[in-house]
């Protein structure tokens, strides 16, 4: 995706920063989990002012596989990338391999490439596999770096996106790898963009999209049975993808879906399209289940058996829902549509508050979203410390990593991500992914530090996965009272 569409995709999300600030309700729950890290409890945490984390001036190492312990929630903070390169970090799994021990990191650090791959081990920092070309082979061009990924089933295996066909790229045991031509669209068909945002690839590994030649040019094909060729009612992307939006596969690979503009209240809607898997089909026309924001969001397939899209309501309230895709929106206000069946406030924010969602895709913690809230106006260097030593002012949920559990409502506070000055650079904006089966939650941040951008990983999985800490910290305070809860 470039920076262009994706800035366009934050000014259609949520208001630029506004000066009312609305009351702050959470939702938390009993519900299972498993021995998960973080705060659950209805309080304000502001970072602290002053020690050695303060807010204004704590910054990691800056070694490779560094860790702190966050001293209000009591996570552990990995720093996978040192390289301070824009990465491509985004909502999607396939940043992360099958088994979620690994990252996929756009960078152009350590070879004469001008701008390759390079693969780090999460629980180390270490670059396992590096000078990955970006468009399958070298010396190819990489126009589709963000559409790129791991493939979800083997751990050794990621795509590159050339102009004209998919590379199969496999990792070796020794650093090594090997590149061959996976799929080349029919008659030569040039490749096209995805838009960067959702995996194309469903949780199992059997469904496919790609997307190339004329409209309607996103098609879905049955990895099982390649020679049988693409499902029939292929969808558009002129007017979902080329206008800074996305299409994707939800996990369960049941749905397309995406984001289209032109409809709705607001002039872009949320869109899906059923799979008829016995006809090799695609619905012939879209379902429109969501208007009330931009397209920040992503899709989960819950253990309820409902396809779900974890998104904002920005128009009326600064709310977190969770949104059926199979409801039927079209011609429907703010209202009517947040009464439709299954759909689920989950958290409120303020009206300052932008942010990013990304989305488990398989496995016990399936129902689990994760937000990024993304505060304007805490700005580099700004705050001041109150009596108990905390940086003022704050509100609740501001500039934190949550994991939200979209059936139970419970909200679990992860960690502050501590990237300042947000809507000044696109790159600074924490834009998290969550690994295939929420193992891990990784973001970007800028630590208070213009250009500075880094991409940092949480564990989230209380079974596998587990960070010991390089740096520690004291305990996590109490908090502050939040101001309601529901």
């Amino acid at each position: 995706m470039t920076e262009r569409h994706c800035w366009s995709r934050l000014s259609r999300a949520l208001p630029r920063v506004l000066l009312a600030a609305a009351c702050v309700t959470a939702s938390v729950s009993d519900g299972g989990g498993f021995g998960l890290p973080s705060l659950t409890d209805a309080l304000t945490h502001p970072p602290p002012a002053t020690g050695p984390f303060a807010y204004n001036s704590f910054v990691p190492s800056g070694t490779q596989g560094a860790s702190y312990v966050d001293p209000v929630f009591g996570t552990t903070v990995r720093q996978l990338t040192t390289d301070h390169v824009n990465d491509d970090i985004y909502a999607r799994n396939m940043w992360w391999n099958a088994d979620e021990m690994r990252y996929l990191h756009r960078t152009t650090n350590g070879t004469p490439f001008a701008d390759f791959w390079e693969v780090i081990d999460v629980a180390t920092g270490k670059v396992t596999h590096r000078g990955i070309p970006i468009g399958g082979v070298v010396g190819g061009a990489g126009p589709f770096a963000a559409d790129g990924g791991f493939d979800p089933v083997d751990p050794n295996v990621l795509y590159a996106l050339g102009p004209t066909s998919i590379y199969k790229i496999t990792l070796n045991a020794d650093g090594t790898w090997t590149s061959v031509v996976y799929f080349t669209p029919p008659g030569g068909a040039p490749l096209k963009s995805l838009g960067g945002t959702l995996n194309w690839f469903d949780a199992r590994g059997r469904y496919m999209l790609v997307r190339y030649g004329a409209e309607p040019s996103v098609h879905l094909y049955d990895r099982q049975n390649m020679a049988a060729g693409p499902y029939v009612n292929p969808v558009r992307g002129d007017n979902t993808i080329d206008t800074g939006s996305y299409i994707g596969i939800t996990p369960d690979g049941q749905f397309l879906v995406g984001y289209a503009k032109g409809l709705g209240l607001q002039g872009l809607v949320g869109v899906s399209w059923k799979i008829d898997r016995a006809k090799r089909a695609i619905a012939p026309s879209p379902n429109m289940f969501w208007s009330l924001c931009g397209d920040h969001g992503s899709f989960l397939s819950a253990s309820d058996g409902h396809n779900y899209m974890i998104t904002f309501d920005c128009y009326d309230s600064p709310e977190i829902w969770r949104v059926d895709i199979t409801n039927n929106a079209k011609g429907l206000g703010y209202a009517q549509q947040k009464a439709l069946p299954n759909n689920k406030r989950l958290i409120t924010l303020t009206w300052n508050d932008a942010g990013h969602v990304t989305t488990v895709a398989r496995g016990p913690l399936q129902d689990w979203a994760f937000l990024a809230t993304e505060d304007g106006t805490d700005t580099f260097n700004s705050g001041t410390a109150d009596a108990n030593g905390n940086i003022m002012p704050w509100h609740a949920y501001r500039q934190e990593i949550i994991a939200v559990n979209v059936l139970t409502g419970q909200a679990r506070s992860l960690a502050h991500h501590r990237s300042r000055s947000v809507f000044n650079h696109y790159f600074a904006s924490p834009r998290l992914s969550a690994s295939w089966g929420g193992m891990y939650v990784g973001f970007a941040s800028n630590f208070n530090q213009s250009g500075v951008n880094d991409v940092y990983v949480v564990p989230f999985s209380a079974t596998s996965g587990t960070i010991s800490p390089t740096v520690s910290s004291t305990s996590p305070n109490r908090g502050l009272p939040r101001s309601d809860r529901r």
